[in-house]
């Protein structure tokens, strides 16, 4: 019996993992036990969310087989051994009767996805009154055979990413889960289903707003509802600001079966009709513009508002880099106000990249200033997520590179700090110049050239590891391993950040007052892209030598770990 048992790629842990051998065979089972000590439970309304109270309002929770279920898909998703190895899921509420335990059950709510998922062999949910039950169930999937020699197994399994979002997205966006969701997102994804049955029966809008860091599953749970949405023939519509989002995944479900999805920019909805859309899921919509045109009369994250009957907004407040981008809690909450609308907000706490480490989040925060006015603390090593920082940019790429040809997503991404140069004679020229290592930015072209792909596929595309992208391109995405160059933008000067508008060739961001909180951010949203590490490097020798004063390990010659 494995207890508290941490999950790959996230901060999250099971309650218990039982494992031994398939009976009468020395293959290994593994089940995944989710332990409540509910007495009483409720299903919420329209939803397979629970709550503990009937009464309305009340706090409301991810069901517990759905939670377990989440569990299972990540175990055989992230560890190799167990793709081919029996995984069962319990819910063992041991302090509720059978009233409740009849009252929760998924059967009763319609379309309730594991109900009708082969799955639902694997799923079972026991009360107090049902203890033999509940033993004989073990007993029928797992004996003590080998227990031993299969907890250790697993215990020191290989741990693997599963493919990059976008790789995923052309398979999973037909009739399968794209990513398995967990405790706040599996909370989300559930809210915004059961919100749409209500809508439905009380033609009454619902606002929702979802909001995360980096990492936390955003796009996850916009493209898991319209793979769902998908599937049971609901009118919805994915929105960005992003061209390079958006784009790639138009290009990503190209020829596939989930090519009648729609996917839109936010500024497509001047002129459409209220309640024309029944789910309008609005990602990354911290990149909101104050008006779509500017004829627009309306704001345009009104016009989203009142496109749909259920608007979805998903941002993060410390993503907005551009001097026109808008979109934030407050004005989401504050345009549904003024159409007398309440807001169904949600915020995911848990991290699923970065390795799963919210202490390398909040360690990025302190270092950039964007929490408080204390001093960077000392880098402390995780055991799920690589830092490392290069003394020259050539050592940087020699990492990645190594990275890369071990079969892990790398990029290099920087601020702005170099022009941007258009294609010549069907070639990119070498807009980054560092001593003598020369990279062209990411492709401005809208087709490839040769092997090089054009700017919205650079982060997925594996041609863009030869060019340096930006922050314009590296949002939203993410890859194994991280390279981030820091220009003279920001430096680090007698113990705090300097920031130079004059060092940024970005025309697009406030080089006012705003250019320095603008700029730690755009730094910061290109050191959270990577699954499982980063390097740093600074054309700053003072800002590098700051770096490894706060003890971040350094790179050595061609790409070895010192």
């Amino acid at each position: 019996m494995l207890l508290e048992l941490r999950l790959p790629i996230t901060d999250l842990r099971i309650d218990a993992v039982l494992v031994g051998s398939h009976p009468g065979t020395d293959t290994m089972a593994v089940v995944i036990v989710e332990n409540k000590q509910w007495s009483r439970a409720h299903l919420v309304p329209y939803s397979e969310l629970v709550s503990l109270s009937s009464k309305p309002g009340a706090r409301s929770y991810v069901h517990p087989i759905n939670q377990a279920w989440g569990y299972q898909q990540v175990l055989k998703g992230f560890v190799p051994l167990l793709r081919r190895t029996p995984v069962r899921f319990i819910a063992n509420l041991h302090n509720a009767g059978a009233e409740t335990i009849e009252g929760i059950s998924l059967t009763k709510v319609p379309g309730a996805e594991l109900v009708n998922s082969p799955d639902r062999i694997h799923g079972r949910m026991f009360g107090g009154h049902q203890r033999e039950a509940f033993a004989e169930a073990l007993r029928q999937v797992l004996s003590d055979n080998q227990a031993d020699e299969h907890a250790q197994e697993l215990l020191s399994a290989t741990v693997r990413s599963t493919e990059p979002l976008m790789s995923a997205i052309a398979d999973g966006l037909g009739d399968r889960t794209i990513f398995p969701m967990l405790n706040e997102q599996r909370e989300a994804y559930d809210y915004v289903r059961g919100l749409l049955r209500r809508s439905r029966e009380s033609q009454r809008k619902e606002v929702v707003l979802i909001v995360g860091e980096p990492g936390t599953g955003k796009s996850v749970v916009a493209l898991e509802l319209m793979r769902s949405l998908n599937t049971d023939g609901t009118n919805s519509v994915h929105a960005t600001g992003s061209q390079a989002f958006t784009r790639t995944l138009r290009k990503q479900i190209s020829g596939t079966r989930a090519e009648e999805l729609a996917f839109a920019y936010f500024n497509d909805f001047t002129n459409a009709a209220g309640n024309s859309v029944e789910v309008l899921i609005a990602d990354e919509a911290h990149r909101l513009r104050s008006h779509s045109k500017k004829t627009s009369q309306r704001p345009q994250v009104v016009e989203l508002i009142e496109t749909a009957r259920v608007p979805v907004f998903l941002l993060d407040d410390h993503q907005s880099v551009r001097s026109n981008e808008v979109g934030s809690v407050a004005l989401v909450h504050e345009a549904a106000r003024n159409l007398g609308l309440e807001v169904h907000q949600i915020d995911l706490r848990h991290q699923f990249r970065c390795g799963g480490a919210p202490e390398y989040i909040e360690w990025i925060d302190r270092l950039l200033g964007l929490v408080d006015d204390r001093p960077p603390e000392p880098w402390a090593a995780l055991e799920n997520f690589e830092l490392r920082v290069a003394p020259n940019p050539l050592i940087m790429e020699d990492f990645l590179r190594h990275r890369f040809e071990e079969g892990f997503g790398a990029r290099i991404s920087a601020g702005y700090c170099w022009p941007w140069n258009k294609p010549e004679s069907g070639r990119l020229l070498n807009d980054i110049v560092i001593g003598d290592w020369k990279r062209p930015w990411n492709s401005s072209a809208k087709h490839h050239l040769g092997r090089v792909p054009p700017s919205f596929l650079w982060a997925t595309d594996p041609g863009g590891i030869d060019q340096v992208g930006c922050v314009y391109t590296a949002q939203g995405f993410e890859y194994d391993y991280a390279g981030v160059i820091f220009g003279n933008d920001l430096v680090w000067r007698n113990g705090r950040w300097r920031s130079d508008p004059r060092a940024n060739r970005d025309n697009q961001i406030d080089k006012g007052r705003g250019f320095d909180l603008t700029v730690r951010k755009i730094y910061r949203i290109l050191a959270t892209r990577g699954l499982k590490g980063a390097v740093f490097y600074s054309t700053d020798p003072e800002t590098t030598r700051h770096f490894v004063e706060l003890g971040i390990p350094k790179v050595g010659a061609a790409g070895a770990r010192i």
